[in-house]
């Protein structure tokens, strides 16, 4: 993440969803309710850190909150830490620091888990994050239209020099048919139980055309230079919209609003 401030304003489709998702699940986790301990992977800015912790019991003992980039766990500890919640950079698919082996009630992350590339090294450390017993929620993209914008971008000689990389940062599940299969099958295979994985239909509104650019701008992981970010968030825009993966309302003041449609995965199970 280049830029926390931004992705701090521009994360609204995330926090959405996280609050659809913990309004249907949090109830259904094992809260031990004599001092929980949580880590939330994949923090970013810590905003939806925050509001995990609305969910959890008001006595909850920890919430260690993790995210790859230096840059956005000093933003959210700047802006986000208290006595009982700590951000730490550490990354997923990495070798977990012994102290954390079987450290945790609960195990989340809400909209990470599809930049990892090694799916299996990353399952296996969550089931090894948790200590007998405990529980996972986890989300993460599926299915994203605007994924495949990178990808015909990345065939055009203006581009391909910036988006060489591209496939590293588009979801393993973008393609694949029926991935809640795929991964149910991995987790039964690490030892995971009570595994119940849906992939549901998302759509979010953003309330203009900027909102849409910024919220892309946040997380893209390019780094182009601001003269360049411009031009190609301009191509973007149009072949997204050749292409039809947004769709565009106009009322009658003028404003427009986009409407953005994907898959999320869900995923809850057990150790």
């Amino acid at each position: 993440m280049n830029d926390p401030e931004l992705y701090n304003v521009a994360n609204s489709m995330q926090k959405n969803a996280a609050v659809q998702c913990l309004n249907e699940y949090a109830k259904k986790m094992n809260w031990k309710n004599i001092g929980d301990s949580a880590i939330d992977l994949g923090c970013g800015d810590g905003s939806v850190t925050v509001i995990l912790k609305k969910y959890m019991p008001s006595n909850y003992k920890k919430l260690v909150a993790c995210d790859i980039s230096e840059k956005a766990v000093k933003y959210a500890n700047e802006h986000h830490s208290d006595e009982v919640t700590i951000f730490k950079v550490m990354d997923i698919q990495g070798d977990l620091p012994e102290e954390m082996h079987s450290a945790f009630h609960h195990v989340f992350s809400f909209y990470a888990l599809h930049w990892i590339r090694n799916q299996e090294k990353a399952f296996r450390n969550i089931y090894n994050l948790l200590e007998e017993g405990g529980d996972c929620l986890l989300t993460f993209l599926g299915y994203a239209p605007l994924y495949s914008v990178y990808s015909i971008l990345s065939q055009c000689s203006k581009w391909e020099s910036w988006l060489k990389d591209v496939q590293k940062f588009i979801s393993p599940y973008h393609d694949m048919q029926e991935p809640e299969k795929k991964v149910t099958q991995m987790m039964q295979e690490i030892g995971f139980r009570n595994i119940d994985v849906k992939c549901k239909e998302m759509r979010f509104e953003f309330d203009s055309v900027e909102a849409m650019k910024n919220t892309i701008k946040a997380i893209e992981p390019f780094d182009m230079p601001k003269d360049v970010y411009e031009e190609f968030m301009q191509d973007y825009y149009s072949v997204a919209q050749e292409i039809g993966v947004v769709e565009i309302n106009n009322n009658n003041i003028g404003d427009t609003s986009i409407n953005c449609s994907y898959s999320l995965l869900v995923v809850c199970a057990s150790k």
